[in-house]
C-alpha cells in the first residue's frame, strides 16, 4: 500500500479500541483452536470499507470471530464486547502466521477495492454438551489436550523431516484424517437435519480444499435442510483444520440427490 494509504487505514484503526495488552493472543494456534472450540457459526456477513470502521460493534456484548479467506490466506478477527483482540493470517504455502494489527490492516485496505465476505462465529462461554450442538462432543475432548500434543507433533514432525520423509505425505495423511473426521461428524450431524449422507468427496485445486457432500432425504416424508446443514459444517471444517494444523481455504458444496 502506498503511504498515504497506509495513513489512513491506521488512522481508522487507531480509532478503534483495541485490546492492546492481548494483541498477540493468536500467536498460539493452541489459543485458536480453544475459541474455535466453543464458538457457534451464525451467518455469513459482508463487510465493506465503511463498515469496517465499526467493525467493533459487531461483538459490542459478546465475543466473537470472524473469518475470511483472501489470495489463498485465511484470516481470522476475534472481538471481545467491543473491543478488537487481535488478528492474525496465515498462508498455508508457507506455513507463515502473521499476528497483531497488520493482518487487520490487510483486509482494511482490500475492502476499499471491494466489500469482503466473512464468517460470523459467536464464541460460547461455556461448552454445549446437547446433542444437537455444531460440534460433537469428542471433539471438544480431543481439543482439550491440544496443547499437549501440539508439543509431542512438533517433535514428531521434526523427527521425520530428519528421516527424510517427504512433506507431501504429511499432507496426503491430513487430509485423509480430515476427510475420516468430516465423513464420521456428517453420520452423526446429518440426521437432525433430515438427511442421510450418501458421500463424502475432497478436491484440491489451485490451493483450494473443496468438501463435496451428497446427501438425500432421511425418510420418504422428512425434508433435508442442506442450507442449516452446510452452515454446521462450516464450523465443524474450522475447526477439525485447526486441529490438524492446515492453514488452507476452502469452500463447501452440500448437495441433495433425489431418491
Amino acid at each position: 500500500m502506498s503511504s498515504d494509504e497506509e495513513r489512513e487505514v491506521y488512522e481508522i484503526i487507531a480509532s478503534m479500541p483495541i485490546d492492546t495488552k492481548r494483541i498477540d493472543v493468536l500467536k498460539d494456534i493452541t489459543f485458536e483452536a480453544q475459541l474455535l472450540m466453543r464458538s457457534k457459526f451464525v451467518r455469513k456477513i459482508t463487510i465493506s470499507y465503511e463498515d469496517f470502521k465499526k467493525i467493533y460493534e459487531l461483538g459490542k456484548d459478546k465475543e466473537i470471530l470472524l473469518t475470511t479467506n483472501l489470495e489463498g490466506k485465511r484470516f481470522l478477527i476475534y472481538i471481545d464486547h467491543g473491543r478488537i483482540v487481535s488478528t492474525a493470517v496465515s498462508d498455508p504455502k508457507t506455513s507463515k502466521r502473521v499476528v497483531g494489527l497488520r493482518p487487520l490492516a490487510t483486509l482494511i485496505l482490500a475492502s476499499r477495492i471491494k466489500p469482503l465476505s466473512f464468517k460470523l462465529f459467536e464464541v460460547q462461554k461455556e461448552f454445549r454438551e446437547d446433542v444437537t450442538r455444531e460440534t460433537p462432543r469428542r471433539i471438544y475432548a480431543e481439543l482439550r489436550t491440544k496443547r499437549e500434543e501440539k508439543t509431542e507433533k512438533k517433535l514428531g514432525e521434526k523427527a521425520r523431516s530428519e528421516e527424510g520423509k517427504p512433506v507431501i505425505l504429511e499432507f496426503s495423511k491430513k487430509l485423509k484424517e480430515f476427510l475420516d473426521r468430516i465423513t464420521s461428524e456428517l453420520q452423526e450431524v446429518a440426521p437432525f437435519y433430515g438427511c442421510k449422507t450418501i458421500d463424502v468427496k475432497i478436491e484440491l485445486s489451485r490451493g483450494v480444499l473443496a468438501l463435496k457432500v451428497f446427501v438425500t432425504k432421511k425418510g420418504l416424508f422428512s425434508r433435508c435442510k442442506v442450507d442449516k446443514l452446510e452452515d454446521v459444517l462450516a464450523g465443524d471444517v474450522d475447526l477439525i483444520l485447526s486441529m490438524l494444523d492446515l492453514d488452507i481455504p476452502y469452500r463447501i458444496e452440500v448437495k441433495e440427490v433425489k431418491k
